[in-house]
């Protein structure tokens, strides 16, 4: 398990837990809950912020928040169509 903003850009986890009640609360708003896949699109160190894209949603978010949300990469995947 690690932090989202510790994601390289192309890998999957799922969000295991969010620490950050006020940012918990808008994602929760926004439709995202702990279990759903998260893929890193942008993770650039020289900026604030972070790319992730979370049930086909694309979200900006703060480096300071995205340390609050624990994930656990996916090591493989399976498509059954």
């Amino acid at each position: 398990m690690k932090p989202l903003h510790h994601l390289t850009p192309g890998e999957k986890a799922f969000i295991v837990d969010m620490r950050n009640s006020k940012l918990c609360e808008k994602l929760f708003e926004l439709g995202v809950f702990p279990g759903d896949l998260v893929e890193m699109k942008e993770n650039n160190t020289d900026n604030n912020s972070i790319v992730v894209s979370i049930n086909k949603h694309t979200f900006n978010i703060y480096r300071e928040a995205a340390e609050t949300i624990i994930t656990n990469v996916v090591s493989f995947q399976i498509s059954l169509n």
